[in-house]
C-alpha cells in the first residue's frame, strides 16, 4: 500500500488527503502502518494557531497512531516487523511532516512505543490522554508515579477536565476532577473520588471545601476555568497550577499564583526524561494494554482520512464528550 495523508499546506488551510513520501526510518526509529490515529482538541487548535507552537508548512497533524511496525531502523531490539503498538510521534514538537499521524505510514521513536497485546487499535488510542496528566503532574509537580503497589495517601489532586486525570487514581492519590453531568458517571466509573459539574454556579466554594490540594492541572482552555483555580490556589496560601494551553488571553491571577504552559510532548523528548519515558511507555502503558488492566475510555470510529476535516469540526463546535474519535488511515 502506498503512503496517503491529510496535508495542511498553510495555517488555517482546509485539510486536503493526497499522497505523501513512505517515510524510512533511521536509527532508533521505526516505521508504523496505522490502523487507528485519534483525533485530539490540540489538533484543529494547532493548525489555527491557538496553541503556541509555530508549524513548518506543509505539514500533516497528529501525535498518536496505533498499527503494526512496518520496518524498523538500526538499533532497535525492543520491537519488529508486525508487532502491534501504540506510540507517540510527537509530530507538534518534531515540526517533520514524516512523524504526523494523519497518514497511512508514520515514523516515530523506539522509546515512545508500547506492545499492546491484542487490545484492539480503536481501544488503544484512547491511552493517549494518559500522557499530558502523567507528565505534568509527576514531572512538574514531584507527584508519585502511578502503580499497583501504591498506598492510599491522604493527599488532594485537583485536575480540571476529568477525562485526563486517567492513570492517577492508581497512584494513590484523592482525585478530585470536573466533568459535564453527561460524562459524570464514566469520570467517576474511572475512579475519581469526587466529580463536580463545572457549570455549577458554586463549583469554587464546592471545591475550597474539598481542598487542600497539593496539585492542581488545568486541562480545559477556558478562561473562566483559569480564574476558579487561581481563586483556589490564593486561598490556601499561592502557588503554580499546570495548563496544556498557557493562561487564556483576559486572564487576571491573584498575587502569588501562576499558570505554567507545559507543552508535555517536549518532556518525552529530553535526554534527562529518558528513564521516565522508558518507564511510562514500557511499563506503564505497555504491562497494562498487554494485560487488559488500563482503563480505556471510549472511542467512535469516523472513517478514514477523509473525515479527518469533519471531525476536527466536531471537536471545534464541542460536539465531543466521553470519547475519542478516530480514523482508520489504512481505509480506501
Amino acid at each position: 500500500m502506498s503512503n496517503k495523508a491529510a496535508w495542511i499546506n498553510s495555517k488555517g488551510e482546509a485539510i486536503k488527503v493526497s499522497d505523501a513520501e513512505m517515510p524510512t526510518p533511521g536509527p532508533g526509529q521505526l516505521v508504523i502502518e496505522n490502523h487507528a490515529v485519534p483525533l485530539h482538541p490540540g489538533d484543529w487548535k494547532l493548525a489555527k494557531g491557538i496553541i503556541p507552537i509555530p508549524l513548518k508548512y506543509p505539514t500533516i497533524l497528529g501525535n498518536y497512531v496505533s498499527g503494526y511496525v512496518h520496518e524498523v531502523g538500526e538499533g532497535i531490539t525492543r520491537f519488529k516487523r508486525g508487532d502491534r503498538v501504540l506510540s507517540m510521534s510527537a509530530l507538534a514538537v518534531r515540526n517533520d511532516h514524516n512523524f504526523g499521524a494523519h497518514q497511512r505510514y508514520t515514523l516515530s521513536v523506539e522509546t515512545l512505543t508500547a506492545h499492546i497485546g491484542d487490545t484492539p487499535f480503536e481501544d488503544a488510542t484512547s491511552a493517549s490522554i494518559v500522557y499530558a496528566a502523567m507528565s505534568a503532574l509527576v514531572l512538574h509537580l514531584g507527584l508519585d508515579r502511578p502503580s499497583k503497589d501504591a498506598q492510599s495517601k491522604e493527599e488532594n489532586v485537583l485536575v480540571w477536565g476529568g477525562a485526563s486525570s486517567i492513570g492517577f487514581y492508581a497512584a494513590g492519590y484523592k482525585v478530585i476532577t470536573t466533568a459535564s453531568e453527561r460524562n459524570r458517571p464514566l469520570v467517576k466509573g474511572a475512579g475519581a473520588t469526587e466529580v463536580l459539574d463545572y457549570r455549577s454556579p458554586t463549583i469554587f466554594e464546592d471545591l475550597l471545601a474539598l481542598g487542600p490540594y497539593k496539585a492542581m492541572f488545568g486541562a480545559s482552555e477556558s478562561a473562566v476555568d483559569q480564574v476558579v483555580i487561581g481563586n483556589l490556589l490564593a486561598a490556601q496560601g499561592g502557588g503554580t497550577f499546570l495548563t496544556t494551553m498557557g493562561v487564556r488571553p483576559g486572564v487576571a491571577l491573584p498575587d502569588g499564583v501562576k499558570g505554567l504552559f507545559v507543552q508535555y510532548m517536549d518532556d518525552y523528548l529530553k535526554p534527562e526524561n529518558t528513564e521516565y519515558v522508558k518507564w511510562v511507555f514500557w511499563e506503564y502503558l505497555e504491562d497494562g494494554l498487554v494485560k487488559g488492566t488500563l482503563k480505556l475510555g471510549d472511542v467512535e470510529v469516523i472513517g478514514g482520512l477523509e473525515k479527518i476535516t469533519e471531525g476536527l469540526g466536531r471537536l471545534e463546535a464541542g460536539e465531543v464528550g466521553g470519547k475519542k474519535l478516530v480514523i482508520k488511515p489504512n481505509l480506501e
